[in-house]
């Protein structure tokens, strides 16, 4: 995977569980991300996608986030590592 988001689209991190708008060029936080849908899906339909492709997900709640920006990403970062929820690689 790339560092940096090559097209807007959604990505998703399984292990925290987060869904992510990530916008073009804009670098993905640590972890792994898989590409879910493209940028012009609606949200609830991508959030629909998600619950049917991994149905492990619908025991917990998947937060959204978008990320338009480095300072976006620094953000996600900051506020995941002062929660506790997801301990960065």
């Amino acid at each position: 995977m790339p560092k940096v988001a090559i097209d807007t689209a959604y990505y998703l991190n399984t292990r925290l569980p987060i869904l992510a708008l990530v916008s073009k060029g804009v670098r993905f936080p640590s972890g792994q991300w898989i590409r879910v849908a493209s940028g012009n899906v609606m949200p609830w339909h991508v959030e629909e996608l998600v619950l049917d492709l991994f149905p492990a997900l619908l025991r917990k709640p998947v937060a959204f986030h978008v990320l338009l920006t480095e300072f976006d990403v620094q953000e996600f970062e900051r506020e995941l590592l002062e929660s506790g929820e997801g301990a960065l690689p």
